[in-house]
């Protein structure tokens, strides 16, 4: 008689165990959105009770962005005084990352413009709302007039505002194209352009391309630390917004060029 052999199943295999990064980068992450709440709650409490206040809701900002850049691991590193300008102001920088004007929020009061996909991220999108945001469809012509409209109110208004005018991330050495709207308005309104360049010595912690977010979250915040320089520079006057263009890439490509990089995102040779 024949022996029938019966198969066993297959044993389930143990998931491999999560990198001790990733571990890092997602406690980060809770502690990203528990440090968001504990700021903003209060906030839109006292929002319904009192009504909502501008100048309130910048100020709870500007107190959390350090909490929370800490919190991520973030090491700043500025290289010249903060701004001392008083009244509103046209903040304008190159763009590295979706990072950067946290960074920036860190140090001042205004009300930043970001593309039109940030009001769909989890809980940042609200909180950007909550606290003062403009959002622009970058490839719609009537959405941009529209920002450019409320861009010219905020600073009537009396409140700064951020500006991004390349429109895109980059890893360019130098800026690339301007948009000429804000610094339109800039010099209508005689409003002072402040330059702001900003920059990432391991180029491998930018966000740029197709990069998709939560990856990319992982893997930076994953590391013990992450360094950025941020300088600012003086008040520009024009009433030409082409020359107060030019005048502001010219300050910003100067920064850039006065600090190193260490590109990760190649191989080394």
């Amino acid at each position: 008689m024949k022996k029938t052999h019966v198969l066993s199943p297959p044993l389930p295999q143990k998931a491999p165990p999560l990198p001790f990064s990733t571990i890092v980068a997602v406690g980060r992450a809770f502690f990203m959105v528990g440090c968001t709440l504990w700021h903003l709650v209060p906030l839109l409490i006292q929002s319904a009770v009192w009504g909502h206040d501008m100048n309130r809701s910048l100020r709870v900002r500007k107190r959390w962005a350090p909490h929370v850049l800490g919190g991520l691991g973030v090491r700043i590193w500025r290289t010249s005084p903060l701004p001392q300008h008083e009244g509103p102001a046209l903040y304008v920088g190159n763009h590295r990352s979706y990072l950067d004007p946290i960074v920036v929020l860190r140090d001042v009061e205004a009300l930043p413009v970001a593309k039109a996909e940030v009001a769909s991220w989890p809980l940042i999108g609200f909180a950007a709302k909550a606290t003062g945001i403009m959002y622009v469809k970058r490839q719609s012509k009537r959405s941009r007039l529209s920002t450019l409209m409320a861009i010219r109110q905020t600073l009537i208004n009396g409140h700064s505002v951020l500006l991004y005018p390349e429109g895109t991330t980059h890893l360019q050495a130098r800026t690339i194209s301007f948009r000429k709207g804000g610094f339109r308005v800039a010099a209508e309104l005689g409003i002072p352009v402040i330059p702001i360049a900003i920059d990432y010595p391991d180029s491998s912690n930018a966000w740029v391309g197709d990069d998709a977010f939560i990856p990319h979250f992982l893997r930076v915040f994953g590391k013990k630390f992450m360094d950025v320089y941020i300088s600012y520079g003086p008040p520009l006057y024009d009433d030409d917004p082409e020359h107060l263009i030019r005048r502001t890439r010219e300050w910003i490509d100067e920064q850039l060029a006065r600090w190193p990089r260490l590109d990760l995102a190649r191989p080394l040779k």
